[in-house]
């Protein structure tokens, strides 16, 4: 299968290979991050390989993960840090393609409450949006939450899924700030509803909210992408 480079893609098989037809899920396909997915898909690329992929939206990392994990899809297109949590739990599930150099996550607060929230650190006793509590989204607020100080469980985590989801969460005020992907975090910005605390859409920007470089095409970041298998299928 061609590769596309946007966004750290990874894609993992539940099953065995010999089938055609794959059931594959993804966390938001309208993220961007997601974005390589719909390429494939619309090129014919999967098609070109042999493969009928059924495509199922389940909005979040953490439900597709869910997903895979219980049976009903066979790849999944999602963030890296799952191969790990995952592994750390005994479960064979390991990436085996990747697109991307960076994780492009960003943590943002409402425009309104700038002047209360300056910083990470000031976001205790407040309702945090994220994809999906366990997802990507999930795991980089609580890493910023503790790297300042502060303990995952000194917000509120609601789930507001991605793309116009997230940012009528942040517009209609449901949450106070945000840990999300674009399209809804630009959307949010040119529309000056949005702060950005920490940005993770660059190569440079990751270690400037992490402490640490991420090389290009690296799998340090999160990816997308998981599987249960010794070997892709022919094609992938």
């Amino acid at each position: 299968m061609k590769r596309i480079g946007i966004g750290l893609l990874l894609v993992l098989l539940a099953f065995g290979f010999a089938q055609k037809r794959v059931v594959l899920g993804v966390g938001g396909k309208t993220a961007v991050v997601y974005l390589p997915l719909t390429v494939v898909e619309r090129l014919g690329y999967f098609k070109d390989e042999g493969l009928d992929v059924v495509i199922q939206d389940l909005q979040a990392g953490s439900r597709a993960l869910q997903a895979l994990v219980g049976g009903s899809v066979e790849v999944v297109m999602g963030f890296y840090d799952h191969t790990i949590q995952m592994q750390a739990q005994g479960r064979d599930i390991v990436a085996f393609v990747e697109v991307g150099r960076y994780p492009a996550i960003v943590l943002g607060v409402r425009a309104d409450l700038a002047d209360q929230v300056r910083s990470v650190a000031d976001l205790k006793g407040k309702k945090v949006g994220v994809t999906a509590p366990g997802s990507s989204t999930h795991f980089f607020l609580n890493y910023l939450l503790v790297k300042n100080g502060l303990k995952p469980t000194d917000v509120s985590v609601i789930g507001v899924s991605v793309g116009a989801q997230a940012v009528a969460a942040v517009q209609n005020k449901q949450v106070d700030a945000l840990s999300n992907v674009e399209p809804a975090i630009t959307l949010l910005e040119e529309r000056g509803l949005l702060k950005v605390l920490a940005d993770t859409r660059t190569t440079k920007a990751p270690g400037r909210s992490w402490g640490a470089s991420i090389r290009p095409r690296s799998s340090t970041p999160p990816g997308l992408g998981w599987r249960r298998t010794p070997t892709p299928p022919k094609g992938w």
